[in-house]
């Protein structure tokens, strides 16, 4: 995580920080530093770690119609993103 300032509610902490050399934007992260929700115009690959089972990623590279919301399905140590539909 880079040393920009990070805002803490209880346990939960905003951070709004690049995740590690990644084009990836850490908005929110656990008081075990695992990621809750976070942005990037990629998904992060499956197996990737860091990101808390029920991350919410925002894949703001997408074009319209299409979701850009996803649900990490996997566990901290080996996340499986999954795409959020309505239905």
């Amino acid at each position: 995580m880079s040393t920009r300032e990070k805002v803490r509610f209880g346990k939960v902490m905003l951070t709004g920080v690049k995740h590690g050399t990644s084009d990836k934007l850490v908005l929110l992260e656990d008081d075990q530093g695992d990621i809750l929700l976070a942005t990037g115009t990629v998904i992060p690959a499956d197996i990737s770690d860091g990101y808390a089972k029920g991350c919410l990623f925002i894949d703001t590279n997408v074009g319209t119609g299409v979701t850009g919301l996803y649900c990490n399905k996997g566990t901290k140590d080996s996340c499986v993103f999954t795409a959020v539909t309505q239905g």
